[in-house]
């Protein structure tokens, strides 16, 4: 192995073959992998090498099991056992695959005051049931026939079954189950629904365990199918959908089952058969594309009701024209033909895309169990109806006066206020400007900074004109909330090329919709909503560090003024990174009162501080640090952080190997704006040396100043593998002008790696660029219109704007139109009102003026830049008499899967720079390429090596 010596240590430098044991920490989605009681930590490790693991630690004293290819980490309510599913190594699970062997994963059960564990072999899915005291398992169903639909939701056919075990923690013994298909365990209760979907569908039903008694009730049988179990939250109340079918419609229509009192003795029910209520909407049923979903106050279940299409007849089309040619056509085969229609409002690639979720589409509806009426509340596919919590309407968000403008990217709906009673609605504002590519948020369930409802249902909140307006949505007042308060909630410094720039977010409401917290740059500001009276709470601004709210509680949907906020703290200069605590008050002071600036600086870092997360049932939390150089590792302590101890050690062998360091640079563009770079040094660099450099590129990159790396090879841009080659990696910040997408870059950049070689550490002919995807566009233009590097790559680039303006994205089928005006290309006008900015921000029309060495990467079956790019490219620069290399991976999509592929790029863009940066003697495919036949023979070579 290569050594270098620092002071009087020789440490060697990482090589590939060390790559595959380095550690990546991976902590869990639920409360940061704590155990309720804050006893126990969970977390993952990944490795380069694909040899992962789960590792459970006891907090206290560091006890730690591991779990060789463990994930998906679940502990019980009572902090006492904990569940994992235990997967395959890389290679075991090719072999399944190759040999159509399934891929059935085990279920680890792990007694954490014993440490006994339990492997279960086959198991897919496992719950705890609410006390911790019984755990449900399902086990993989047998496979599927050819041609059947397992969800019995595109027609009747049988949902998949599989057996169910239920153990009881404490003494083992386990119950069985066969044929379920459905399992559900109440929220805050004993009892265990399940679905039965038995062969022939005999003795199929709904049924209800009770593990404390072991008594099993039967709520409803029949030979339909049950689908779309749902608990009411908190209650024992239980509803579910049982197949109806009709032989002159496709698929099946649905009865909606309802049960209360489940856990007494006196049980009622009620049923809703669409197909005998008059009042149902004709042509339509009741869909299990939508599972039900209950009220809070439990009188209402929302419910999904589709169009009901006809069974299509198998008799030949007939004609009226008694032609023997028109007679001749009844029997010939249909023609495979699609319409592109210039009317359509989603294209037709994304139309055959979104096929079958066009077929599930559905519309709200409320099923009034009391009384039994039912009530439509969604119009058309073009709105998105949400029920309002702790109210009796809902809002519909409806874009359809708009359809054909938010194809185009440029998101926009009306706002509706639905009755649920009668279904009637009132229009209560129009026009709200919603980017298209978060509509999915800001229609489900998580709040967005666009538009939402507030927690209690009283309010509606929308950005708008630079401004945040309010709906009161009993009364129909509205307010603009944030004209008088002396800051600008809109995001100043996006460039995005929408006509409004985006605001800085919504922190949350408090209690009972009293007040709304939002953000500007650098502070959180609280405001009641008719705007009367704001307050700003925090400090930010001051030294520029940005305060935002951290959510502990993935329950809480307000801000409780009676319990402390956590807010991250991150230096927009400084890089710096940290926590406060928070103190806020049920309503904002008057508008003239001073600033209330309460928070209480916990920990400020000159590191990257994130992940915060605290136990359910324990004033515990974790956080992780990391920096360039130190790999990330959890932290576990109190509220006040400050004695929290280190409980996970990542990558303990690093100090072995030789390492970089990372700093900041500080330059301004050629337009004078501020901007600043990550600089990552060469590992055991050398004073007074000037070494070769690698820049990596892509939007904004300054923020990863402390982003921990693990080498990879199959991480194939991987800074860590660079600055181990000998390379400085300089990671720039790039903003960007309208319509000036390539010159941008130019701006930025190029001051960027002229300020390094400033400052003496860098040799000024040795330097290369390389990015991917948007970063491969800005590597592409660097290298047609700069002199400044010596070597590029450029992964899935857009070469071209004029070509790539009529082309879609076909891996979601959108047009291109989109992402070029309003997208990431920022080019706002169609192509031929400004034509000019569209050739002079394409490389391939720079060309013919190109000096840099250029290696473009493709895989042939791009779905979001076309193939096609690099080959305009490589086509104008192979006519140009240009160093232009295009490398091709057969069946690859956007970014590389395959290990065999990855590796082999990664290995080829160190030859790319090796050559060109260090001189080092060009591969035969670098110099000449690599003629068909010879790769052939290549490939056969191999195939008979791997074979033997």
């Amino acid at each position: 192995a290569l050594t270098i010596t620092i002071g009087a240590q020789t440490k060697p430098l990482i090589m590939p073959a060390d790559y595959g044991d380095w550690e990546t920490l991976v902590t869990l989605p639920n409360r940061g992998g704590l155990s309720p009681d804050g006893q126990w930590l969970a977390h993952g490790i990944n490795r380069s090498n694909r040899n992962n693991e789960l590792r459970i630690v006891r907090v206290s004293d560091g006890t730690t099991k591991t779990a060789p290819f463990g994930a998906e980490a679940v502990f019980s309510a009572d902090s006492r056992w904990v569940a994992y599913s235990i997967g395959f190594s890389e290679a075991q699970e090719e072999k399944l695959r190759k040999d159509k062997k399934p891929v059935h994963k085990k279920l680890g059960l792990l007694n954490l005051v014993s440490l006994g564990l339990v492997e279960i072999e086959g198991v897919e899915t496992l719950a705890f049931d609410s006390s911790g005291s019984h755990l449900a398992m399902r086990r993989y169903p047998p496979e599927k026939r050819d041609g059947a639909d397992a969800s019995g939701e595109e027609g009747d056919e049988q949902p998949a079954a599989a057996t169910l075990i239920v153990r009881t923690l404490s003494s083992g013994q386990d119950i069985t189950f066969g044929n379920i298909a459905e399992y559900a365990w109440q929220h805050k209760g004993r009892l265990l629904a399940m679905t039965i979907s038995a062969e022939g569908k005999t003795g199929n039903g709904v049924h209800l365990f009770d593990p404390a008694s072991g008594a099993l009730r039967v709520l409803d049988s029949s030979g339909s199918t049950y689908v779309g179990l749902a608990w009411r939250k908190d209650a024992d109340e239980l509803a579910v959908l049982r197949s109806k079918t009709d032989d002159r419609r496709e698929g099946p229509n649905h009865v909606a089952l309802l049960w209360s009192g489940l856990s007494g003795p006196a049980t009622e029910s009620r049923t809703y058969d669409p197909s005998t209520e008059p009042s149902f909407p004709s042509g339509m049923r009741l869909t299990t594309f939508r599972k039900p979903t209950w009220s809070e106050t439990g009188h209402v279940v929302f419910l999904g009701v589709a169009n009901w299409p006809e069974t299509v007849s198998g008799a030949k089309t007939t004609t009226t024209t008694g032609s023997d040619d028109a007679a001749a056509a009844d029997t010939e085969e249909a023609a495979g033909v699609d319409v592109w229609h210039p009317r359509d409002v989603d294209v037709m690639p994304r139309q055959r895309i979104n096929a079958r979720a066009d077929r599930r589409r559905s519309l709200l509806a409320a099923w009034h169990a009391d009384s039994g009426r039912f009530v439509q509340l969604g119009k058309d596919r073009f709105e998105q109806v949400m029920p309002v919590k702790r109210q009796a309407f809902a809002t519909a968000l409806n874009w359809f006066p708009y359809a054909m403008e938010r194809s185009f990217g440029r998101g926009a709906a009306d706002v509706f206020v639905v009755d649920i009673a009668s279904g009637r609605r009132r229009r209560i504002t129009e026009r709200v400007g919603i980017p298209v590519a978060i509509d999915a948020t800001i229609f489900g369930a998580t709040f967005d900074r666009y538009a939402q409802v507030s927690p209690a249902g009283r309010y509606f909140l929308y950005f708008d004109a630079g401004q945040y307006w309010t709906i009161d949505l009993v009364t129909g007042k509205g307010a603009n909330i944030t004209r008088t308060i002396p800051t600008s909630f809109t995001n100043r410094e996006s460039d995005t090329a929408l006509k409004q720039k985006p605001p800085h977010g919504v922190a949350g409401w408090t209690l009972d919709d009293q007040s709304v917290i939002l953000y500007d740059a650098y502070d959180l500001w609280q405001i009641t909503p008719d705007g009367a009276r704001f307050q700003r709470l925090t400090d930010g601004a001051a030294e520029q560090i940005r305060h935002r709210v951290v959510r502990l509680d993935p329950d809480a949907d307000a801000i409780d003024p009676a319990k402390p906020v956590f807010l991250s703290l991150f230096g927009a200069w400084t890089k710096k990174s940290g926590y406060a605590r928070l103190a806020v008050e049920p309503a904002p002071a008057p508008a003239n009162a001073a600033a209330a600036v309460r928070d209480e600086h916990l920990m400020w870092l000159d590191k990257r501080v994130d992940r915060l997360a605290k136990a359910k049932d324990a004033d515990v939390f974790a956080y992780v640090t990391q920096a360039y150089d130190d790999s990330p590792d959890v932290h576990v302590g109190g509220p006040d952080l400050k004695d929290a101890r280190q409980v996970t050690t990542t990558n303990p062998f690093q100090d072995r190997f030789a390492w970089g360091h990372a700093e900041l640079v500080e330059y301004k563009s050629d337009r004078g704006e501020r901007l600043q770079g990550a600089l990552m040094y060469p590992a055991g660099y050398e004073a007074g040396r000037r070494y070769p450099m690698i820049v990596l590129v892509y939007e904004k990159r300054s923020d990863l100043l402390h982003q921990y790396v693990p080498p990879s090879e199959r991480d194939y841009y991987n800074a860590t593998a660079f600055t181990s080659r000998g390379y400085f990696v300089l990671q720039p910040d790039i903003v960007f002008r309208p319509r000036e997408p390539g010159v941008s870059v130019v701006e930025c950049v190029g001051p960027a790696v002229r300020r390094v070689i400033q400052m003496g550490l860098v040799d000024p002919k040795r330097v290369g660029v390389v990015g991917h995807s948007w970063g491969g566009f800005d590597t592409t233009f660097l290298a047609t219109h700069t002199d400044l590097f010596a070597a590029a790559v450029a992964g899935a680039p857009i070469t071209n704007l004029v070509s790539n303006y009529g082309n879609h994205h076909w891996s979601s089928g959108i047009a291109e139109t989109d992402h070029i005006e309003t997208g990431q290309q920022r080019m706002e006008v169609p192509l031929w009102e400004d034509l000019p900015a569209y050739i002079r921000n394409s490389a391939v029309f720079g060309v013919h003026t190109m000096k840099t060495p250029l290696l473009i990467m493709f895989g042939d079956n791009d779905g979001t830049v076309h193939f096609h790019q690099g080959v305009e490219l490589y086509n104008a620069g192979r006519r140009a008499g240009k160093q232009v290399v295009l490398i091709v991976y057969a069946g690859e999509d956007h970014g590389l899967r395959k290990k065999p592929n990855q590796i082999d790029y990664h290995r080829r863009i160190l030859e790319w720079f090796g050559h060109y940066l260090n001189g080092d003697a060009a591969p035969a495919w670098i110099r000449e390429g690599v003629p068909f036949l010879e790769r052939e023979r290549q490939l056969k070579a191999q195939k008979k090596k791997t074979t033997s």
